[in-house]
């Protein structure tokens, strides 16, 4: 057996096993749906050393060599549209529609050419040139440029550069006499190991790429409330804290929001839950159009916000805050109730923690619901918080 057929084998199992690993976190992930994709790429791309060894055997050499050809270009193809998802992008159709064609017009160019001609070999390899180097544009320019995305884009960069290097090889050392010879010849042990070490390393990189989304995409729904699609109070705690470290440090000031729906419990008593499902979920993007890109937002429970303010001055809190008290009592959507609500404003003393901020806000927006509610209260900043003991903190209230 000659010792490339022994590698076309191995490239077999490896593909095959990626294909399956990819596969399968599809199927215990259905949310993410890039893996279905990068599992598509690698099925397809073992069918190519399939053909090779049915290449190898002489028969239909017509069919299996297109069949080499074809189905390596699709798999490195299938790269492109996989990516975009995974990024979260549309897909290029107009981009793989230039691949496809681009692969087309080299097979139908390979004709012309002598087989063992650097002409020939520089066409062949020319669509899998092109379709590595459209995946390396799409992580370069839609991915967060982390630094396993930047390993990402590297490893797709060498991928992209072997193949060219590749023709000249394979101009050098020949392909065999026919197609049917190829397996045969020293080039194809070259090409199938470094063909095979390079989209190993690929597969890999973008396994632990996968893996890492997978967590941040749990992480990120343990800290989302589903039914506003803000942050839960979890993910708030986490936030808030880690922003007040920031702020601490960069001697910026921070200003803190609790905002409690007036009467909520009366909507869902005589409107229903619905209603106030609907509610909720226009109060949260209101929320989210009305603050800062940099605020950090949350759904603490029931009918009750918290809205963390970067660089906010104590007048530019008071102002957000007015300005949501009117647009909550101006209404939005036809079948959103009407509502009113109370805010407790409090910005950061120097010896704050989030627990002490949050205390000081919740006793100004207990002043806000006891002077009438529909209304703004700030925090004392010379006097202590007062410990009534109808003061609770971050209490859920039902009106």
């Amino acid at each position: 057996m000659p010792a490339a057929a022994l590698t076309v084998v191995m490239n077999i199992a490896l593909a095959g096993l990626f294909a399956a690993s990819y596969a399968t976190i599809a199927f215990m992930n259905p949310r993410q749906r890039a893996p279905v994709w990068f599992a598509a790429s690698y099925a397809v791309g073992m069918l190519t050393p399939i053909a090779q060894l049915g290449l190898a055997s002489g028969a239909w050499t017509g069919f299996f060599g297109a069949m080499v050809f074809f189905t390596f270009a699709l798999g490195l193809i299938l790269i492109v549209p996989a990516l975009a998802i995974f990024y979260g992008r549309p897909v290029p159709w107009w981009l793989i529609a230039a691949l496809v064609s681009a692969t087309f017009l080299a097979a139908a160019s390979l004709p012309r050419f002598d087989r063992n001609s650097l002409r020939f070999t520089e066409t062949y390899q020319l669509p899998f040139l092109l379709a590595m180097l459209a995946g390396v544009w799409m992580v370069v320019k839609h991915s967060p440029r982390r630094a396993s995305d930047l390993v990402l884009a590297l490893m797709l960069f060498l991928t992209a550069l072997h193949f060219p290097i590749k023709a000249a090889v394979a101009a050098h050392f020949g392909t065999g006499v026919n197609p049917a010879n190829y397996i045969e010849s020293p080039y194809a042990l070259i090409s199938q190991v470094s063909t095979g070490i390079l989209l190993v390393a690929t597969g890999l990189i973008l396994l632990v790429n996968t893996g890492l989304a997978v967590v941040r995409d749990s992480a990120t729904a343990a800290e989302t409330d589903p039914l506003s699609g803000v942050l839960n109070r979890r993910g708030f705690e986490g936030r808030a804290s880690h922003l007040l470290e920031q702020s601490r440090r960069r001697g910026t000031p921070v200003t803190l929001l609790l905002l409690d729906l007036d009467h909520f419990k009366a909507i869902n008593d005589s409107l229903g839950h619905a209603a106030g499902d609907r509610a909720i979920r226009w109060f949260a993007a209101m929320l989210n159009e009305t603050t800062p890109q940099s605020a950090v937002v949350a759904r603490l429970g029931g009918e009750e916000f918290a809205v963390l303010l970067d660089r906010s001055t104590r007048e530019t809190a008071r102002l957000l805050a007015e300005a949501i008290r009117e647009a909550t009592l101006s209404g939005g959507e036809a079948e959103v109730p009407s509502m009113t609500v109370s805010i407790g404003v409090a910005d950061m003393r120097p010896e704050d923690s989030l627990s002490l901020m949050t205390e000081r806000a919740d006793a100004a927006l207990y002043e806000a619901k006891r002077a009438g509610r529909n209304r703004v209260v700030l925090a004392q900043q010379e006097q202590a918080v007062p410990r009534a003991d109808n003061v609770v903190t971050l209490r859920r209230r039902d009106g």
